[in-house]
Formats: C-alpha cells, sequence, structure tokens
C-alpha cells in the first residue's frame, strides 16, 4: 500500500509541472531542398462553400501526410452531412473492428432513384431477365464507375488522393464535374485494407523524428515485420478476390456484384525508386478475359499519359504487369464486365524520398499523381460510358449464346461425403454470383479429368453439381473453373529465353488456381446442355449433432468431413478423452472412414450425460453428427473398438513460430488456420528469440517458411532434443529445407544433397508401388523347385555421373515453377491422409524438393501414376522420369494445371510433398510447400489439421509434458 501511495502521489505531481518544461526544445532541422511541394490540385475550380475542405477536417493541406481511417472515415461522414451528391454505405467490418464503406457521388436526382438504376444494371447485366428494355437502359442509365485505393495497407497515397477525389466530386460546381454527376454513378472505396493502414501509420509515427530524412532505406519508408500490407491475419488482400476467405473481400464482392461497373480503378504503389504504372498490362493475359478489354485499355492509357505528360511526369505501361492471374481487383473486375485500370505509384510513406537523378518525390507529390489519374480515367470514362454500357449488354449476349465456343461446357463436381468443404465451396461460387446446379437423376457423358485425360460415357450419379458456362457470368466462371488454360506460344518462348538468359521469369504469380484443385473435389469438364431434371442447388443441412441413445457405448465422427477434425480437437479442449482410428470400420451396421473419431463411454468416466452434452455442443456448431453404437464388435474382420487400430489422442499443446526471418505470409494463413478456420488455442512465439523458450509446455511446434537463414546450430540442438522428447515439429517451405540439411534434425534430405543415393531413393518408390499394388503368384510361392526372381529395379539404364547429374540438376532448377498444380498421389492408410482422397492437386513453387528414403514416410509424393492404355508399341515414355523409374505398365502425371516446365516436372516427379520421420519418441513432419496456401486451399490445409490435431497421438509417445 505504501508504494501504491508513493506512486500515486508522484503521478500527481507530475500533472502540474508547467507543459513548457516536459520537452527540452530541438534546433530546427536544415532545410531540405525538394521537401516543398505547392502544387495546386484543382486548377482553380469552384467548390460549393457549406463542403468542408479536406484541409478544413485534417488540420492540413491536403495530402500533406497519410490520413489514418478514423480521419477518412470523419471526413466523409461530413461530407454525406453537407453535400447532396455523396451518401455513404457500409458494407464490412474488419476483423480489427474497423468499418469499410464506399461513397456514392451522383446528382440529387440520381441518388433518389440509386435502386431503380441498379435494378436497370442487374437486367442489362443478365439477358435471360430482359423484358425488351435492356436496350433502353444501356442507352439511359448512368453508368458506374467503382474507384479503388489502397488495398496494401503500406501503400498509402492512394486513400489521400481518394479523399481529394471525393471532395472535388461532391462539391465542385463546374458544368463538367456537374455534368459527370448527371451520367454517372461514382463510388469510391477509399481505404480496403484499414487494419493494415493504421499498422503501417503506426510504424511511421514509432520511427519519425523532428528532422526529416529522405533516404530510400529508412524504416520509416518501409516498416518493419509484419509491414502494413497485409490484413490482420496478415493476408494479401489483392490475391484474394477468387477466393474471397476475408471478410473486407467478401463484402466488396458481394457490393460489386449489385453494382456491375463498367470501370474498376484498382490504386497501388510500388518501390519507392521507381515512377509510375498505369494499364495497359502485357502478355501473358488470361485468354478468357473478353477482348474488348485490351482495346479499351489503349483508349484509357492514351488520356491517362496526355494528363501526366502536362505535368511532364514520368510514367510507363505494361514491363512488370502482366495479366494471367484472375484475383487482383481489377483483373477479377475484369471479368465481371468492367475496364479494369491499375496504377502503382512509387512509394513515398512520408515527408519526401530522395531519388538516384537528384531529385526529391514527395509524399504529396504521390497523391497529386494518384489524384489526376483518377480523374483522368473518370473522364475518359464519361466521354465514353455509353458506348461501354452497350457493350456491355452486347458481351453479356454473347455469353448466353451459341457461338459462345464454350456455351456448351459445364464443370461437374461428383457428390462427397465432405459436407463442410463442399458447403464452403458452393458458398464462394454464391458470393461471386455463379450459379450451382444439382442433377436429379444419373447423368452420362463425356468428360475430361483434372489429369487431362479424357474419358468416354462418365456415368455421373445423382446429386452431382453442374456449373454451367451458359450464364451471365461466364468470362468469371472459365477464369475460376477452367481446368489448364494455357499460355501463347509466343509467351512461352519469351518466358523461357529470359529463364536462360537471366534466370528471370516474366511472371509476377501463381498460374494455377483452378478452384475445384483449391477445394481438393473431384471434378470434370463436361459437354452439353444442363440435363432437364437439373434444379438450383441450395446446401442442405441435414440433421447434425448427436444421434444416440443412453445404451450406446461410444459415439463416432465421420472423418470424410474436414470439420470433424476440428470436432476432435474442440472435444480434447474440454477434457474429452478422443480416439482416432487408422483403417475404415463398421458398428451397428454403419461404415465409418479411415481416420473417424471415437469418443467411448469408458474413456470418459464422470457423468454421461456431460459428455453427451459436449458431443451434442460442439457438433451442432461444426455442423457435423456422432453417430451412437450400441456394440464395440466390428462386422466380419473390421476393426473392434477395443483393438490396436484406434489410436488414444493427446490434445494438441500448439506453439507457432512468427517474426524474426519468418514469412508473414506463411505465418499468417498457418495463424488464420489454427485461430480462425478451427478454434484452436496456440501460443505465437517470437522467431527472433527462438533460441530463449521453455518449449516443454508444447507438444506441436509449426515453423513456417522464411525469407532468410533461420535456425542456428544452437537452436536446432534444443529442438532435437524437444522433438527426442516427444514432440511434433512441423515444419515448411524453406524452413523444411533447413531441417532436410546435414545438420539438421532427421534424414529427409534436399534433392540437390542426394544426388549420389538415387538408387536408394529409387528402390523406395519401386517398393511402395509394389506394396500398394503387388500380385502374388501363388503357384510360384508353393512350388518346390526354386523359381527366378525379378526386382522393380532390373533393366534400368546406367546413371550419369554425379558430375552429370549435378549439372542437370543446376539446370533443371532454373525452370522450377512460379506455382503450378501439380497431382500429388497419396498413401491410402497413412494417418496423415484422411480426408484427401488417391490424388491431392498441390501447388508446387520454387521451394525445396523433399527426398524421402528408407524409413521415412512420405504420405504423398509428386505425381499419379496412370496406366498406360496405348496400344502404340513404340515406347512413349522414357523408362525414367527424374531420377525413378516407372513402374511397369504406368505413366506419371505431373502436372494438372499451370505453367510447369518439363525440367521442372522431372526434378519434382517422386519427390515428396510432406514427409513424417520419428526421431526419438517425437516426429518431424516436413511440407515441401505452404498447405494453408491463401486460406484458399481446403486440400492441402487438410493436411496440416490432420498433423496438428492427431500428430501428438498417433505419430508421437511419451509426448512433452506442460510444466
Amino acid at each position: 500500500m505504501q508504494h501504491l501511495v508513493s506512486a500515486c502521489f508522484v503521478s500527481a505531481a507530475l500533472l502540474v509541472v508547467p507543459a513548457a518544461s516536459q520537452t527540452l526544445p530541438a534546433p530546427p532541422p536544415a532545410e531540405q531542398p525538394g521537401l516543398q511541394y505547392d502544387a495546386e490540385f484543382y486548377d482553380a475550380a469552384a467548390h460549393d462553400p457549406e463542403v468542408s475542405t479536406p484541409e478544413r477536417l485534417l488540420g492540413i493541406r491536403g495530402g500533406q501526410r497519410a490520413a489514418t481511417h478514423a480521419e477518412i472515415m470523419s471526413c466523409f461522414q461530413t461530407w454525406e452531412r453537407e453535400s447532396p451528391h455523396l451518401r455513404t454505405v457500409r458494407y464490412a467490418t474488419s476483423y480489427e473492428g474497423r468499418e469499410l464503406f464506399y461513397a456514392i457521388i451522383t446528382s440529387p436526382q440520381n441518388m433518389t432513384r440509386l435502386e431503380e438504376i441498379r435494378e436497370g444494371m442487374s437486367r442489362i447485366a443478365d439477358p435471360r431477365r430482359d423484358d425488351g428494355s435492356a436496350a433502353r437502359l444501356a442507352r439511359e442509365l448512368p453508368a458506374v464507375a467503382w474507384l479503388a485505393y489502397s488495398i496494401h495497407g503500406d501503400e498509402l497515397s492512394g486513400s489521400d488522393a481518394a479523399l481529394l477525389a471525393a471532395y472535388h466530386l461532391a462539391s465542385s460546381t463546374d458544368d463538367a464535374i456537374e455534368q459527370m454527376r448527371e451520367d454517372l454513378i461514382i463510388i469510391i472505396d477509399p481505404l480496403m485494407n484499414p487494419d493494415g493502414r493504421d499498422r503501417f501509420i503506426q510504424q511511421i509515427q514509432q520511427h519519425d523524428g523532428h528532422v526529416p530524412n529522405g533516404s530510400a532505406a529508412s524504416i520509416v519508408h518501409h516498416g518493419y515485420w509484419p509491414w502494413g500490407r497485409t490484413n490482420h491475419y496478415l493476408f494479401d488482400l489483392n490475391r484474394d478476390w477468387i477466393f474471397g476467405v476475408h471478410p473486407e473481400t467478401r463484402g466488396r464482392i458481394d457490393a460489386i456484384k449489385r453494382w456491375h461497373p463498367l470501370m474498376m480503378v484498382d490504386c497501388h504503389e510500388m518501390g519507392g525508386l521507381d515512377t509510375y504504372l498505369f494499364s495497359p498490362s502485357r502478355a501473358p493475359v488470361n485468354p478468357n478475359l473478353p477482348a474488348r478489354r485490351l482495346h479499351w485499355w489503349e483508349v484509357f492509357a492514351s488520356d491517362h499519359a496526355k494528363s501526366f505528360d502536362v505535368y511532364g511526369w514520368r510514367y510507363y505501361t505494361g514491363e512488370w504487369n502482366e495479366e494471367w492471374y484472375p484475383g487482383y481487383s481489377s483483373s477479377w473486375a475484369g471479368f465481371r464486365g468492367a475496364v479494369g485500370i491499375l496504377y502503382e505509384q512509387a512509394g513515398v510513406a512520408h515527408h519526401g524520398m530522395e531519388r538516384p537523378e537528384g531529385t526529391v518525390l514527395t509524399y504529396r507529390e504521390s497523391v497529386h499523381h494518384q489524384y489526376v489519374s483518377t480523374m483522368a480515367n473518370l473522364k475518359t470514362f464519361h466521354t465514353h460510358h455509353r458506348q461501354l454500357m452497350e457493350e456491355f449488354l452486347v458481351e453479356r449476349r454473347a455469353v448466353l449464346s451459341d457461338d459462345n465456343p464454350v456455351a456448351q461446357r459445364m464443370f461437374a463436381v461428383l457428390p462427397t461425403k465432405n459436407a463442410g468443404r463442399l458447403r464452403e465451396f458452393v458458398s464462394l461460387l454464391d458470393l461471386q454470383g455463379v450459379e450451382v446446379y444439382e442433377i436429379g437423376s444419373e447423368m452420362v457423358a463425356d468428360a475430361t479429368d483434372h489429369l487431362g485425360q479424357h474419358v468416354d460415357a462418365v456415368a455421373f450419379p445423382e446429386g452431382t453439381l453442374l456449373i454451367p458456362n451458359r450464364q451471365p457470368e461466364g468470362a468469371l466462371i472459365s477464369a475460376l473453373l477452367e481446368f489448364d488454360p494455357h499460355m501463347t506460344p509466343d509467351f512461352l518462348q519469351t518466358e523461357r529465353r529470359s529463364l536462360l538468359r537471366r534466370g528471370e521469369s516474366k511472371l509476377y504469380d501463381v498460374t494455377a488456381w483452378n478452384l475445384t484443385m483449391m477445394f481438393g473435389l473431384h471434378a470434370m469438364e463436361v459437354e452439353g446442355d444442363l440435363p432437364a431434371d437439373a434444379r438450383r442447388y441450395s446446401v442442405q443441412t441435414g440433421r447434425v449433432g448427436l444421434h444416440g441413445d443412453g445404451s450406446d457405448v461410444a459415439f463416432v465422427i465421420d472423418a470424410a468431413d474436414d470439420n470433424a477434425v476440428i470436432a476432435a480437437a474442440r472435444l480434447m479442449e474440454l477434457g474429452r478423452r478422443v480416439r482416432v482410428a487408422e483403417k475404415p470400420f463398421e458398428l451397428d451396421g454403419r461404415a465409418f472412414e479411415r481416420g473417424s473419431f471415437v469418443i467411448n463411454m469408458i474413456d470418459n468416466p464422470g457423468g454421461d450425460r456431460d459428455v453427451r452434452a459436449d458431443i451434442e455442443t460442439v457438433c451442432g456448431q461444426l455442423l457435423v453428427s456422432a453417430y451412437g453404437v450400441g456394440t464395440g464388435l466390428g462386422a466380419g474382420d473390421l476393426p473392434d473398438l477395443g483393438g490396436e487400430h484406434f489410436m488414444l489422442l493427446e490434445r494438441p499443446r500448439i506453439a507457432l513460430f512468427g517474426r524474426g526471418m519468418f514469412d508473414p505470409y506463411d505465418y499468417g494463413s498457418t495463424w488464420f488456420t489454427l485461430d480462425h478456420r478451427m478454434g484452436m488455442r496456440a501460443t505465437y512465439l517470437n522467431g527472433d528469440f527462438s533460441g530463449s523458450f521453455d518449449l516443454r509446455p508444447y507438444n506441436v511446434l509449426i515453423m513456417p517458411g522464411a525469407w532468410g537463414r533461420v535456425l542456428e546450430e544452437h537452436e536446432l540442438s534444443e529442438l532435437r532434443d524437444w522433438v527426442r522428447g516427444g514432440g511434433t515439429l512441423i515444419a515448411i517451405g524453406s524452413t523444411a529445407a533447413r531441417l532436410a540439411g546435414e545438420d539438421g534434425i532427421g534424414d529427409v534430405r534436399v534433392l540437390s544433397d542426394a544426388l549420389e543415393d538415387l538408387d536408394a531413393y529409387e528402390q523406395v518408390v519401386l517398393r511402395e508401388w509394389a506394396g500398394r499394388h503387388e500380385t502374388v503368384d501363388a503357384a510360384a510361392v508353393w512350388s518346390h523347385a526354386t523359381t527366378s526372381v525379378s526386382y522393380p529395379w532390373q533393366e534400368a539404364p546406367d546413371r550419369p555421373s554425379l558430375d552429370e547429374l549435378e549439372v542437370r540438376d543446376a539446370w533443371q532448377q532454373i525452370f522450377m515453377p512460379q506455382g503450378a498444380m501439380v497431382a500429388g498421389r497419396v498413401d491410402d492408410e497413412h494417418w496423415l491422409t484422411p480426408g484427401i482422397g488417391d490424388v491431392l492437386p498441390v501447388l508446387a513453387g520454387r521451394g525445396p524438393v523433399l527426398m524421402a528414403g528408407e524409413g521415412i514416410d512420405a504420405p504423398i509424393r509428386i505425381g499419379a501414376f496412370i496406366a498406360d492404355r496405348s496400344n502404340d508399341q513404340q515406347q512413349t515414355e522414357p523408362e525414367r522420369v527424374g531420377w525413378s523409374r516407372l513402374p511397369e505398365g504406368q505413366r506419371l502425371h505431373v502436372r494438372m494445371s499451370g505453367l510447369l516446365w518439363p525440367e521442372a516436372a522431372h526434378r519434382l516427379a517422386n519427390s515428396a510433398w510432406v514427409t513424417r520421420q520419428r526421431v526419438g519418441n517425437g516426429q518431424v513432419i516436413l511440407f515441401a510447400s505452404s498447405p494453408t496456401f491463401r486460406g484458399s486451399a481446403a486440400g492441402m490445409t487438410r493436411v496440416l489439421m490432420n498433423a496438428v490435431v492427431c500428430g501428438p497421438g498417433c505419430g508421437a509417445s511419451q509426448p512433452t509434458e506442460p510444466q
């Protein structure tokens, strides 16, 4: 109490110290030339004096510094009260509780009929609803422009330009702006990532000094881990448009879908020493993008360039900016009918940045660039808006016509017991405005599968989902669901030559993203029209929760549904004992899949009713069922509940490493999976101090990929001891490669370090194949005479010398993919693979090629074996693909979708996507690439979920105990 009184006395005394004495006076900084930028943004335009200027509201000149989310929101709220031309609409709330909104700017007359205008745009967008008025509406309705800013939180200037543009458009009394408001609905989304922006502004403030610093290397211009680019869970929201994972994206998609804008601006920043980029993009261009977009890019770019030439500003188009991945803001909008336009301003976070030519680019000037771009594009859009409206109607009609080359194409998703995953997939398509149908009886049609195989007369069962291309969002559907779009031969040649000359790819992002592959759903492309009995699909959730009565000896949650894993984890967190089945089984006449979870009543003493209540609550929340069984006796030779095939799980006690050199994207997607998707408790550790933690409280450690070297020898030594004591260590990407080194943990190696031992690795692959497919000649086995023996590696050609192998490996590394979908063949007995299927689409990049030899599990290897049914007697397949011989009569399919050079396919073939090795009493699980990629890879993510929830019980013994 005495200390408390003293502390209060001191605090009170401090309150009366004169303000002047609290801060020592700082000498004025030396003047830095170039930091003043006094250009006027509005060219002396007249404005309504009743509408407050940004300067009045912010207390600074417009664009002088970055405004916070609260300041931006306050400005728009004030203008909504003061101007009849502006209205705000809330469309989402971020994870950190910040509201996202857009502002509608138009004439007062248009404001009174916004619903009528939106309904009219919907009629144009869907010609099936045309009652004869669509052509007239295209001639008469105001056209909609959507202007979006700063989806990357540390790209600041866009949002401040949005403030200045909104003020001008809402308050200007000039005739040109008045006419624009009459003819257009201008929608401004001023801040697409409020959490990231405010995080970055805080980082700037924390490092801002009295003296401005213009160095491009200053932390003021860059920030620090995790920087401000991403949202709360560290996701790049400008990759989320096709996946719709986050509330910011989902709200935006829903809003844009309702308005059907015909122009969408996406305002960004890039490296501070660059200049300014705007559309058009260069090759490769996604082949599903309507061709007229390329024409309009040129029209808008011509006017854009003229607006910059007035000031003598430098700019460029194309160069690094390609148009293949459809998940960027402006790219995604292009498939929906808009002219998507990208801005990229050289990023200056604060004050100004010194440039190599001796000039200084101030923050205010960067805002000016963005403002001028906005107004230039709006002017062009206004000039051509009527033609764009009419073309939009023609384009939508063409999608539904028989002349559309893909009008007869449908994507079929076969029925699955994984109800949770299917719900999520259908929910995403519904969000995107895509119609899904269900067939009421069997349908027979020719089809093409994920591996590119054409299959005649496939019998699609009742309940198959069909997504036809012949619907209004046909272009977007093709972009999202087409299995294997191809780049042009000209671009392939350009890309290959660039790789060979400079080791540089011309591709900016992943080249594969097919949604059915990302979700791990069995899908096929089908030619034909919807069958007569097809009906619009709506998700039907049957009775979930607990099914049983008081005589049940156990409850079973089938592993087919991803949510079953989450249910098991939550029940363990409630203190319930849960077992997992390593084989399929049947009890009380109901069959359950391998990996299903069993809650035995005898394992959970102390209140039958409480156990049932916990199961009922958890399963109800997750929309899964727990089935009661009245006997532990399995059918026939199938497992009995009391046997060895039901392993008792250990509650996961998880720690996830972040910060330091760990990749914030990989950390963020793993964190999101644990925290948001699975609702699991985890401790998040600072990787800067990875050698200073007591790891004994945890039995699962997850180490994401890294951007540099992680784990020094003393840290590895501590991890080895922890693993040997019973821990489950999970490492991803480059961190997995670190553990696979000679001085790592365990015996997994990367390909470059395993070239001397390829024969041994080849034998393991052939043995795995034989273990699953070998047939027995019983007569030879029981023969008294000794018969001949053959070996699967016999007659294999001699390998090149080690020197030659090293040269080839170095050559193959040049061609490793930016991100291509490859086929993962699945071990159908391993505890890591329930809920996966026989072939798992895996996104492969430039990460490690993992080699699993004798004594190491490889639950998923790259490449699917397909029976070679070719009648051609000539040998068409090499005897070896990469470093391993093919089993007799098999072909190896590696590539599923995206650009994968043959050299890279050979390098990846038969390598392990995930490995598991026992080390002491614990285990090490390595992933070659991120299983939680962009929070959207449900199939790959299931493997991580299995590892986290089942690992402490299935793969480790005597798990590390909490202290």
